[in-house]
């Protein structure tokens, strides 16, 4: 078979259409659509015109495939875009991607390279620019027929824009393109993860109680039609749920059963990610467990090192700094907390404020107060980034009681419980 023919054949599969959608979409005959992938016969310019519009694909691709000069070259960005993200540059990273000529792409590869930018961007704290590129990709793959794919990048659209505090826009969009990909995609992993990311959003916004609600039928579902990855992601988002609600011991049996029925394959990168929401639960639990906290991180370690987010191996420094300290090691609390906050130096992250806050705590138990004062106010600097709602408020309200505590000036103490409460007003009377 001539390699134009395998590509129109792929590419037709690729997009879930029959040799009838094909030829209706591309206005040919579909005995023409079947000889062209048989190679019976070939394509003339415009009818590769328009079966790579009907494809969502380009002409180029389906002429020369992977081995075209902008195919290459974009799985080049790619590698370098990844080596830039690895050792903390990734503003470079998101310039490199940047410049890649998409036009000249097929829908899989220029999801491909948008994906991978907006994740750079997302890493460089840009999380306006990485939303709106993931609004375009979920629409260029939607466009393209490709329910799964599409459905993945929705989900990652609807986590950035909770990250970058539009939580009405994180809902709004999750809710339509569930509503989209619902029937095309039913029965996928990723399904099944767009609505329990959703389902988080809801929390986020301060409507826990729906959350809740939405959230236990969703896991009914999920034992019923989803795989057991699904299974375990709605756990996962079940225990945000019950986390907002201070119930923290059911947050904890949702995470363990997510991480049992995940099996503990660290090679899963959202397993170590779980181990890392797990040993921070762990901390706030009655009482704590900052030595299953420490084994959980210990467990995760290897798989972050060789993932290289400098944001997941920051979010394990300060959870290791505040276990640490709880058993009394101060000197190792101060040392896990200062690399958690020199990893997330560049960039505007709200992930900061935590990893300031460790060190503040930090700082307090080794007596060093005016240092610990300024890791506070460092604190509540970064929480400016996040997302008003009811984690921001008790992420206000530790930061006033420990300034409160570390003797601050009242303007700082009131300023905190002030920002406190302006977060806890949304939602409130829904929640």
């Amino acid at each position: 078979m001539h390699p134009v023919s395998e590509r129109i054949r792929d590419a037709r599969e690729r997009s879930g259409l029959s040799q009838a959608d094909l030829a209706r979409a591309a206005m040919m005959h579909p005995s023409y659509v079947s000889h062209l992938e048989r190679g019976v016969r070939g394509p003339g310019d415009a009818a590769l015109e328009r079966l790579a519009r009907a494809l969502g694909v380009t002409a180029q691709y389906l002429e020369q495939g992977d081995r075209s000069p902008e195919y290459l070259e974009s799985e080049a960005a790619l590698v370098r875009a990844r080596q830039l993200m690895r050792a903390g540059r990734a503003p470079d990273a998101a310039r490199e991607l940047e410049q890649v000529e998409l036009a000249a792409l097929d829908v899989d590869q220029a999801a491909k390279v948008l994906l991978a930018r907006a994740e750079a961007l997302d890493l460089a704290g840009d999380l306006e620019t990485s939303s709106q590129l993931l609004a375009d990709v979920t629409h260029r793959l939607v466009v393209g027929h490709r329910p799964e794919r599409a459905t993945y990048a929705a989900t990652r659209l609807v986590m950035a824009l909770t990250e970058a505090g539009d939580l009405h826009g994180a809902v709004r969009a999750g809710e339509e393109h569930l509503a989209t990909l619902r029937e095309p995609a039913a029965g996928t992993d990723e399904i099944f993860r767009l609505e329990s990311t959703l389902v988080w959003a809801y929390v986020a916004r301060g409507d826990v109680t729906y959350a809740r609600v939405r959230g236990q039928d969703l896991l009914g579902r999920a034992l019923v039609h989803g795989s057991a990855r699904a299974v375990w992601s709605v756990h996962w988002n079940l225990a945000f749920v019950d986390d907002a609600l201070g119930d923290h011991d059911d947050a904890l049996s949702h995470l363990r059963s997510a991480l049992a029925i995940a099996g503990g394959d660290e090679v899963e990168r959202d397993v170590p990610r779980l181990r890392l929401d797990l040993a921070q639960l762990l901390l706030t639990v009655d009482p704590p467990r900052p030595r299953e906290a420490l084994a959980e991180l210990d467990a995760a370690a290897t798989a972050l090192e060789v993932g290289e987010s400098q944001v997941e191996l920051a979010r394990a420094a300060t959870t290791r700094s505040r276990a640490t300290l709880l058993l009394g090691q101060h000197r190792a609390a101060l040392a896990h907390a200062a690399r958690a906050v020199e990893m997330l130096a560049t960039g505007e992250r709200r992930d900061a404020a935590a990893a300031h806050e460790a060190l503040g705590d930090a700082l307090l138990a080794s007596g060093e107060r005016p240092a610990a004062i300024k890791a506070y106010r460092q604190a509540a600097d970064r929480l400016d980034l996040a997302p008003a709602g009811r984690p921001t408020a008790r992420a206000w309200r530790r930061i006033g009681d420990r300034l409160r505590v570390a003797g601050d000036d009242r303007a700082h103490v009131a300023e905190a419980y002030r920002r406190a409460i302006d977060a806890a007003g949304v939602g409130v009377v829904r929640a």
